[in-house]
């Protein structure tokens, strides 16, 4: 997608697939999107099944970064007009609403127009956003983390501080992050994050909740969960040069690698809740 138009919304789709096995069972590893420069930061709408993600953009654009949708069902893409620098979103599942993050604040994603509508908050560039009951944000320039509240921006005091990269809240409303000093849970109601030991060549590029609430986080080389037990960090999925992670409305994996975005699903769908441990081939 390094050819990408603003003004034509020109991408590169593909439709290549793989059978890769794993402890009996048999998956599909498919290329939704190729020749993608560099998709990051994925979020779903799974009331229409939408992917949105930021891309670079190519070297005769007077932007570092466009926003895409992704649609999961048709393939189709586009680029989404009306943000500058595009480069976070987050959604909100009860209400639909899909908003945008980029250099010139915070905006909401017009499905008519198919452009970014707002903004909904001025003077600040977004670095991530995470939906729960509110919408969660980080500062790119302070990795302060907010909330947005009747178009203000009201800090989280029990992360102040902490300089947050990649975040979700989980099911249980434990908040999971990571920065450049760790990953760290924040169990709801705490005051006081707790550290996740892991090896100290990762490097965490993304984080994302599951259909049940489970969060996963993205690195290189695969797909972890934290073990809260234990508080061990486990790998679900071997991925190459991972970058970005979602799940799509039937719990698939959707995550990305430096140049394409893709899909991992069972060939056949059980009624387990997603535990098994995928190996990309």
């Amino acid at each position: 997608m390094d050819s990408t138009s603003s003004k034509t919304h020109e991408v590169m789709t593909s439709n290549i697939k793989q059978v890769f096995h794993h402890k009996g069972k048999s998956f599909i590893r498919e290329v939704l999107l190729a020749d993608a420069n560099v998709p990051y930061k994925l979020s779903v709408d799974r009331s229409k099944n939408k992917l949105f993600f930021c891309i670079n953009a190519d070297d005769f654009s007077d932007q570092s970064f466009h926003l895409v949708v992704l649609d999961l069902e048709t393939g189709m893409p586009w680029v989404i007009q009306g943000i500058r620098n595009g480069f976070a979103s987050a959604v909100d599942p009860a209400t639909g609403t899909v908003y945008l993050g980029g250099s010139n604040g915070i905006f909401k994603y017009n499905y008519n127009t198919l452009a970014a509508q707002g903004p909904v908050l001025n003077r600040v560039d977004v670095f991530d956003m995470f939906f729960k009951n509110e919408l969660y944000f980080v500062d790119t320039a302070t990795q302060a983390l907010s909330i947005l509240r009747n178009t203000t921006k009201v800090p989280v005091k029990p992360l102040k501080g902490y300089l947050i990269q990649h975040f979700v809240i989980d099911g249980n409303e434990d908040f999971l992050f990571s920065n450049s000093t760790g990953l760290y849970i924040l169990p709801h109601g705490n005051q006081a994050a707790n550290l996740v030991p892991y090896s100290d060549t990762m490097n965490f590029r993304g984080a994302a909740v599951d259909t049940y609430g489970r969060a996963h986080f993205i690195t290189e080389d695969g797909v972890y969960q934290i073990d809260k037990n234990t508080n061990q960090l486990r790998k679900w999925l071997s991925v190459r040069n991972g970058y970005g992670l979602a799940f799509d409305k039937y719990n698939n994996i959707i995550y990305s690698d430096d140049r394409s975005v893709n899909k991992i699903c069972p060939l056949e769908y059980t009624t387990d809740d997603g535990e098994d441990s995928y190996r990309s081939q």
